[in-house]
C-alpha cells in the first residue's frame, strides 16, 4: 500500500483543462473517505491495503509478512495505535500532539527530518505560477546544503537541487480526470551528474488534499482507487473492547519510501 501515506484523496470533476494549478481550489476540501491503496514496484509483486481518513484520524489496512495489520493514527492526541485481529492484540505509541491541519503530510520540510545540522526557510520563488518556499537542509555542519523549493499547500518539495549536481524537478502541466475525479497532473524530471534523466508523475487531488497516484522515476507506482467520499464511522479509529494491549509491537509499520530525487 501506500506506506509513507503520502495519502489519495480527491476533488472537483472538470469538464475542461484548468490553464493552471489554483490555490483558490484548496478552500472547499473534503477530510472523510475511503480508498483502496495499490503499491507496485518494479520486480516485486502488487500490494494493496485500504486507507480511511476524518478529519486528522487515519486508519490503515494492510497485510505485513503474511498477517493482518491496522495501524491507526490520531494526530491530535500524538497517538498510534498497531492492531493485529489475528491475536486481537494492539500495541500503543505516545507522542506530542500534532497540531490540527487541513492538508496531509508535513507542514514544512523540516517536519519529519531529525538531527540535521541546517534546515532553514531562506526565501520565496515561483514554480508553475504558484507562490513556494525557499529552504536549505544540511545533515553536517560545514556541507553545502541541499536547496528545497517548498509548497505549503501541497506540502511537496516541487524542486531539489543536491550539492553534487543532482535535482529533481516538478512542473504543473494540466487537469487530469482519476477516477471520475479532477486532478492536477505535475511532470517528474530527476538528473543525476552522468546518468540518464528519468521522469515520472504526480496527481494531486486539489479538494482532498492528497496525491491520488505517483509514477516514480525509478518505476515504483503508488495509486488509490474505489475512493469513497463522505462521513466515516468513529468507530475505525478506536481499539476494540476486549482486546489486549502488548508491550511492544510484533509487527512494526512499514517504512517510508525514498523521495523521487533519490531513485
Amino acid at each position: 500500500m501506500l506506506p509513507n501515506v503520502k495519502a489519495i484523496l480527491f476533488a472537483l470533476i472538470l469538464t475542461g483543462v484548468a490553464s493552471g494549478p489554483s490555490d483558490a481550489q484548496q478552500s472547499g476540501t473534503i477530510t472523510s473517505y475511503s480508498a483502496t491503496a495499490i503499491h507496485a514496484a518494479p520486480g516485486q509483486p502488487e500490494t494493496t491495503g485500504i486507507v480511511i481518513k476524518s478529519g486528522e484520524n487515519m486508519r490503515l489496512e494492510y497485510e505485513q509478512n503474511g498477517q493482518r495489520i491496522v495501524q491507526i493514527l490520531l494526530p491530535e492526541q500524538g497517538v498510534m495505535y498497531i492492531l493485529e485481529p489475528t491475536s486481537q492484540s494492539y500495541f500503543e505509541l505516545r507522542g506530542q500532539a500534532v497540531p490540527n491541519t487541513i492538508g496531509t503530510g508535513s507542514a514544512t520540510p523540516c517536519d519529519d527530518q531529525s538531527g540535521l545540522a541546517l534546515c532553514k526557510r531562506v526565501g520565496s520563488d515561483t514554480v508553475s505560477g504558484i507562490s513556494v518556499e525557499r529552504w536549505l537542509m544540511a545533515s553536517l555542519p560545514q556541507t553545502k546544503p541541499l536547496s528545497i523549493l517548498w509548497d505549503p499547500t501541497r506540502r511537496q518539495a516541487l524542486r531539489q537541487d543536491y550539492p553534487d549536481g543532482a535535482s529533481m524537478v516538478m512542473r504543473f502541466k494540466s487537469m487530469q480526470t482519476l477516477n471520475g475525479r479532477a486532478a492536477e497532473y505535475w511532470s517528474i524530471k530527476t538528473t543525476t551528474p552522468g546518468h540518464k534523466t528519468k521522469t515520472g508523475g504526480w496527481w494531486f487531488d486539489p479538494e482532498l488534499r492528497v496525491v491520488v497516484r505517483e509514477e516514480l522515476p525509478g518505476g515504483e507506482v503508488r495509486r488509490l482507487e474505489n475512493i469513497i467520499v463522505g462521513a466515516v464511522d468513529p468507530v475505525a479509529f478506536t481499539v476494540p473492547q476486549g482486546w489486549q494491549k502488548r508491550e511492544s509491537a510484533a509487527i512494526l509499520p512499514p517504512q517510508p519510501s525514498p523521495p523521487p530525487a533519490s531513485e
